[in-house]
């Protein structure tokens, strides 16, 4: 066994994404997260591969059965770990279905703008969770589509292709691409369904309701409730399609998944799972009954789909052309079929508008209607699927020092998959005096990608307000260049974990200040993600009483906590705002904590801090 990290235990959302870690380790045991990363680079990078190792992320099939087919012993052992590999998949797609949508009356009552924040943020981790299963549908079904070469690798060459001639294949892969499509446009309509519930409510409120990525309750069953409210009735509109329309999709991908794998559909059950009443006629005596609400069901849905995808469609349309930088030119009609474009606008055919007949589709047809000429593999192969490039998506830091300090500033920015015109970045800045987080939305794509920030918290308000566009462009394994504000930092590939504070920081510690033997710190550490885990500190002396808090933006070995912020004073204005500090790991129950360095040159402020409990 290579030296590595200790794995511990799968951390997927439910049991049968805890399988298939549990199979993927077994399969991979003596190959580390950069063996893999190294060996099969277009499956992405060490991070993701950490992701499907631990079960938060499902490893896509076409990468699973080159695992199978490059690490078995004999064929033997091949053909039966191919077939649990492709059962054990299946399970976990499967329990990745998207919450069933609320009844159809629900489109006529308003929705409570925290009760909307909490249902568009579920349906946003299962709209993301859809994104990632049909990226690899995508993925696998362009390498069905591509012939081998005779220079290809012998595991290239030799990777199981899959069953269906190549004029399915093109079908299935033009159903693959409008079905993210259509994903991607709710996607960014509960973006900013959530968005607007968020600024309605207080911070604290709202803070609370974002901060989960991926929960249990994602996946549930149940329809949501919808309360009747004050709130806006396209909210709940939006969110009743959004559910509809992603449990169609799911389906969907999942029928592509058995005939790209050659599996039969009856392994993926996909009949089983559709939550819309199917168009056939029920029988007995609740036939009428079950027939008008079925009818009910495609009328609510053909009308509210026709209104919510257009609002979104057009919305995506204005966003990515105003969106745009000024400086580039105009682009004729035919420059403007790129990729990059080709995936941020909707295809004319096929269209992701429901039609007004009465027959709900129950995902990719066996027999695909009448199409024009498939196009060349080549040119399949060619079609962008996301805006962002592989090789920008994960998380990137880098520090800096800014003129006329001493103390090295932090840039931070988690770059996700996405469209033009929708938000694919969670950003971070860090310095002596600030700490500011903010979401960034896709401006423009090709050798650089233009992100537009928008911020969400700041501490303090008067130095966190974006001077103008970030601009980054990537240089492979030498990182990525950030330039904005008129600032340029080189980033690397994140190491800090998501759960990002370590055990033996987390608890309350006590401190005596050195500046006055009258007062003392006490301090609480609580375990949490970069941006969200915080500090507080309570300030206690003969002459006065301080409340404050910092929020963690650096973790590892070593953490880095932004400057505090007061929220107690007494007496009033006596408390001011303190730097932003490095703590150094504990060592028997005691801790070294410092300020960041100041420009003057005046002496550091430093405490040892005792374990309280």
């Amino acid at each position: 066994m290579k030296a590595g990290r200790p794995q511990g235990g799968p951390k997927g959302h439910n049991e049968q994404a805890n399988a298939l870690a549990l199979f993927l380790r077994n399969l991979t045991k003596g190959l580390t997260v950069r063996d893999l990363a190294d060996r099969y680079k277009s499956a992405g990078s060490k991070t993701l591969w950490g992701e499907y190792r631990s079960g938060t992320k499902t490893i896509h099939l076409h990468v699973l059965e080159r695992l199978v087919h490059d690490l078995a012993h004999d064929e033997r052992s091949r053909t039966q770990l191919l077939a649990t590999a492709r059962d054990l998949h299946a399970q976990a797609v499967a329990a990745q279905q998207p919450a069933a949508p609320a009844e159809p009356e629900a489109v006529s009552r308003p929705v409570a703008p925290e009760e909307t924040l909490d249902q568009a943020t579920t349906t946003l981790q299962d709209a993301e969770r859809l994104i990632h299963i049909l990226l690899g549908v995508i993925a696998g079904l362009q390498i069905q589509l591509t012939p081998p070469t005779a220079t290809a690798a012998p595991s290239a060459a030799s990777m199981p292709q899959g069953a269906g001639d190549i004029n399915q294949a093109a079908n299935d892969l033009r159903e693959a691409e409008s079905s993210l499509l259509q994903v991607r446009l709710v996607h960014t309509a509960l973006t900013r369904v959530r968005n607007d519930a968020a600024a309605s409510l207080p911070r604290s409120e709202a803070d609370t309701a974002q901060s989960p990525a991926y929960s249990e309750d994602s996946g549930d069953d149940h329809a949501l409730p919808v309360r009747d409210s004050a709130a806006s009735r396209g909210a709940a509109a939006i969110l009743l399609v959004s559910r509809a329309t992603l449990t169609e999709q799911h389906t969907a991908a999942r029928t592509l998944i058995a005939r790209l794998s050659g599996t039969p559909t009856t392994m993926y059950d996909t009949d089983t799972l559709l939550a819309l009443p199917s168009s056939g006629a029920p029988t007995g005596p609740d036939a009428a009954q079950a027939r008008d609400g079925s009818t009910r069901w495609r009328t609510a849905k053909v009308a509210v789909t026709a209104v919510a995808l257009t609002a979104v469609v057009t919305a995506a349309v204005l966003v990515t052309t105003l969106g745009l930088p000024n400086h580039e030119p105009a682009r004729t009609a035919a420059q403007d079929k790129t990729p990059e474009t080709t995936a941020a606008l909707p295809r004319s055919s096929p269209s992701p508008t429901p039609s007004s007949s009465t027959t709900t589709s129950r995902g990719p047809s066996a027999t695909p209607p009448a199409r024009s000429p498939s196009p060349s593999p080549s040119a399949l192969k060619t079609r962008s699927t996301s805006s962002v490039p592989d090789t920008y998506v994960g998380a990137w830091e880098g520090e800096f020092t800014e003129p006329g300090e001493q103390a090295p500033s932090l840039r931070r920015i988690v770059l996700r998959e996405g469209l033009v015109g929708t938000e694919i970045a969670d950003i971070m800045t860090q310095s002596r005096t600030s700490l500011c987080q903010a979401e960034g939305t896709l401006r423009s794509t090709g050798t650089l990608l233009v992100i537009a920030p928008r911020t969400t918290t700041a501490t303090p308000t008067h130095l966190c307000t974006p001077a103008g566009d970030i601009t980054l462009r990537t240089h492979g394994d030498a990182g990525l260049t950030w330039k904005s504000d008129g600032i340029t930092v080189t980033l690397h590939r994140a190491s800090s974990p998501d759960r990002a504070v370590p055990a033996p920081y987390v608890g309350t510690w006590w401190a005596q200040d050195g500046n006055d033997p009258t007062s003392s710190v006490r301090m609480t550490i609580r375990q949490g993600a970069l941006g969200k885990a915080r500090a507080t500190f309570t300030w206690d002396g003969d002459a006065h009483h301080c409340e404050g808090f910092s929020i963690l933006a650096s973790g590892g070995d070593t953490l880095v906590f932004g400057p505090e912020t007061v929220t107690a004073s007494q007496p009033e204005g006596f408390c001011t705002q303190t730097p932003s500090r490095v703590m150094t790991r504990p060592q028997d129950d005691t801790m070294h904590v410092q300020w960041a360095d100041s420009p003057d040159g005046t002496q550091l402020r430093a405490f040892t801090f005792s374990r309280v409990n």
